[in-house]
């Protein structure tokens, strides 16, 4: 009997695979007036996707200078609007820890947008099926959007 539920469970097992996505978090902070951006991608994917590319020379995003270029290209790949104006996200840095890549950014406002178009295009010229996932929080209430295939700017209301 246990071997029939072992031998059950491993079709389940084979058929399971890693998804390509990455997370993105976009937060407005009142008390500074700081619209704060976190993007989140696993190690391996980035690091192979920009190697494939030519943007880092090896699929190794432990140097300084390759986050650098991941912190670039995430600058060139995601992009938000308030107000039909582009908001000028500053980068802060890049790290790594454990199997994930982290790009951060900010922009400082004048007042809390009341909705922001996002667009998201990150690794999804690179990678088939990969889909970017961003949620945002303008205010008490976090909004998510998805990115794939072809996908287009969103407009996300606070």
């Amino acid at each position: 009997m246990s071997g029939a539920a072992f031998g059950a469970a491993l079709p389940t097992c084979a058929l399971a695979h890693k998804q390509k996505t990455t997370l993105s978090t976009v937060e407005w902070n009142e008390k500074d007036g700081m619209l704060y951006v976190i993007h989140r991608y696993h190690l391996h994917d980035a690091e192979s996707a920009l190697a494939a590319r030519g943007i880092i020379h090896k699929p190794d995003l432990t140097s300084l200078r390759a986050r650098a270029q991941l912190a670039l290209y995430t600058q060139d790949k995601f992009s938000l609007f308030a107000a039909g104006k582009v908001v000028e996200l500053q980068i802060l840095g890049a790290e790594t820890e454990g199997r994930t890549v982290y790009v951060y950014q900010e922009a400082k406002l004048d007042k809390a947008p009341s909705e922001l178009t996002v667009s998201a295009s990150m690794l999804r010229e690179i990678i088939p099926g990969q889909l970017n996932n961003v949620d945002v929080t303008l205010s008490e209430n976090i909004r998510s959007v998805q990115f794939k295939d072809g996908d287009g700017p969103k407009k996300v209301l606070a």
